[in-house]
């Protein structure tokens, strides 16, 4: 008999990247613009939260000038096994590591090639420009320190952060539903539900979408205090419990892709630059 045709292959891992766009759960995606200086909750999970801080960026190339954001700063908040309390920066100009902090211990800065800090089931550790942070069986998060694309003499010693989310369980079966920007994806489901994106492609352009019609509530329910800040509207960081969101409220197109068996991808992060924007430079 003919081989079985193969499955297609996931979309890639949820993240989020350059101006900042985002790669959800399930094959979705969004822009979001955030707001200059302010920190968000891209991931709220029990004892887990990944925050980031979005900065106003003026990104250049050909003859195309666009008034966006990057992120600029990545901070953790995760309470280990024993109820340790850790907070941990990645910032896009800190030199080969990052920090973590624990109350009553001195500050441990994370240098790029040594070993992992190791916090009873919390891992930290750089290599290259990207600090990562592992919570056994349960979290793989990642911030990676990149030039601004397309390098010009303007964008020359600029740098901004991508992102990376991976589950390493079933984020989607959690009795305490992730939350945040990001993490609401993981939502019981094989569908993605898609956000607004920025599309004007004029000479200049300043950008607007805030992940609208992905995301619960509106963007600014997801801004926080400070950067080590848990707590918004729809924390998980204390919860025992707590339900998917209400996807039913969602205006965001769908993506199915729950058919014939395919896998769907679980990661997700965000990063500036989308595929479209490499086609911006050809029809420019």
């Amino acid at each position: 008999p003919p081989p079985s045709p193969s499955s297609p292959p996931p979309p890639p891992k949820p993240t989020a990247s350059n101006d900042p766009h985002l790669r959800l759960p399930h094959g979705a995606h969004a822009d979001f613009r955030g707001e200059h200086n302010q920190t968000f909750v891209v991931l709220s999970a029990k004892d887990v939260a990944f925050n980031i801080r979005t900065e106003a960026a003026d990104f250049r190339w050909n003859k195309r000038l666009v008034h966006g954001t990057k992120m600029a700063a990545a901070f953790w908040v995760i309470r280990t096994s024993t109820g340790k309390l850790l907070n941990i920066e990645y910032n896009d100009s800190f030199k080969a590591g990052g920090f973590v902090y624990e109350q009553g211990h001195k500050n441990v800065f994370v240098r790029d090639g040594e070993p992992p800090v190791v916090v009873d089931n919390v891992a930290v550790s750089v290599v290259g420009h990207t600090m990562t942070v592992v919570v056994q069986d349960k979290w793989e998060l990642a911030a990676t320190i990149a030039p601004f694309p397309f390098g010009n003499l303007l964008n020359k010693n600029k740098n901004l952060l991508n992102i990376n989310i991976n589950p390493l369980y079933n984020a989607d079966a959690d009795v305490v539903a992730p939350h945040g920007i990001i993490g609401q994806a993981y939502d019981g489901d094989n569908i993605g539900i898609n956000g607004k994106s920025d599309s004007e492609r004029g000479p200049e352009t300043t950008t607007k979408a805030q992940a609208e019609g992905a995301i619960e509530g509106e963007w600014r329910d997801y801004k926080v205090a400070s950067k080590f800040s848990t707590d918004f509207k729809y924390s998980r960081f204390n919860a025992r419990f707590a339900p998917h969101r209400d996807v039913s409220k969602l205006t965001g197109d769908r993506v199915q892709l729950a058919a014939a068996g395919a896998k769907v991808s679980k990661s997700a992060g965000a990063s500036d630059f989308a595929p479209e924007d490499l086609l911006s430079l050809v029809v420019d």
